[in-house]
């Protein structure tokens, strides 16, 4: 398997002023130790084609990128097609990596208040409104195939499509496959080694990521609104939360899964260089410690 770095990792998140510069980020990752990562959101190097040149000028392997829809909003869903165009080319740009548009649903404001809703059917869309979802996610998942890019969905806390449940009927409503993201099928309640032995076969990417679960149910119990504040403090270094991360990373090794595993610590966006390099130095860490798992395994053999 091969190991990259996520942009929100080093406090990325969108393509606004007030982060590192471009090559500031991919040189961070790459001292970093990373020879891959996910691309940052379209824009935020310039124009497409300019942050797969400063990855090659960086040595780093341009994995997919990121690309949240909201699926259930008639209004913004059109505006965010309409962004989406700079973001596919882009990665169209990516010849030397697998060109990975990785969906997800945006879902709303009412559940970024409404976290982790498990089976509460409150705030879930209905029948038609999920089928509604899935339909928007067949047309634009063949209409990324269309141009020669690999589509993948990735489920999210606080979206539409977060519990097992929905990922299950999304499964069963389309053909796309999944980004599989340990700490938010985690988080969204679902077992991660269950989930990923019954998803397996539709699984063409991961997010390797830790969290701690006492976070998020203190910020329900409170009632937060402050969603962007408390979830950088959901999520925390390799080993360090509440996942069965070793394990997990044996299964990989045990299937001989040959695709990459992007390792995400969301944490809050930066706005200086002292902070990128505090960033950079924890990712290193990170890798680190993935590093060392994979060498036990292999050793152990």
């Amino acid at each position: 398997m091969k190991i990259g770095a996520g942009p929100v990792s080093f406090g990325v998140y969108q393509p606004s002023a007030g982060g590192p510069a471009p090559n500031h980020l991919m040189d961070a990752m790459a001292a970093a130790g990373y020879r891959g990562a996910e691309l940052p959101p379209a824009g935020y190097a310039g124009p497409p084609g300019a942050a797969v040149e400063l990855f090659a000028r960086s040595g780093l392997t341009p994995v997919g990128i990121y690309i949240p829809i909201h699926f259930s909003d008639p209004t913004l869903l059109t505006r965010d097609q309409v962004g989406m165009e700079d973001t596919l080319s882009e990665l169209e740009k990516a010849e030397d990596g697998p060109r990975i548009a990785i969906l997800a649903d945006e879902g709303g404001g009412i559940l970024l208040r409404n976290p982790a809703r498990g089976d509460d059917p409150t705030h879930a869309l209905d029948a038609a409104g999920f089928g509604a979802l899935t339909d928007e996610v067949n047309r634009i998942a063949e209409y990324i195939r269309g141009r020669g890019l690999t589509p993948s969905f990735h489920p999210h806390i606080s979206t539409y499509v977060e519990s097992p449940a929905e990922v299950e009927t999304l499964l069963g409503a389309t053909d796309i496959d999944l980004t599989f993201d340990t700490g938010h099928i985690a988080l969204g309640g679902g077992d991660i080694a269950e989930c990923f032995e019954s998803w397996r076969e539709r699984i063409n990417h991961i997010h390797l990521k830790d969290v701690r679960h006492d976070v998020l149910e203190e910020a329900k119990r409170r009632r937060r609104i402050d969603f962007d504040v408390w979830w950088a403090e959901v999520s925390v270094p390799l080993g360090e939360g509440d996942l069965p991360l070793r394990e997990f990373l044996a299964n990989l090794s045990a299937i001989n899964y040959q695709g990459w595993a992007v390792i995400e610590q969301d944490r809050a966006p930066i706005s200086s260089e002292a902070e990128l390099c505090s960033a950079a130095e924890v990712q290193r860490r990170n890798l680190q410690w993935v590093s060392r798992v994979l060498e036990g395994l292999a050793g152990g053999s």
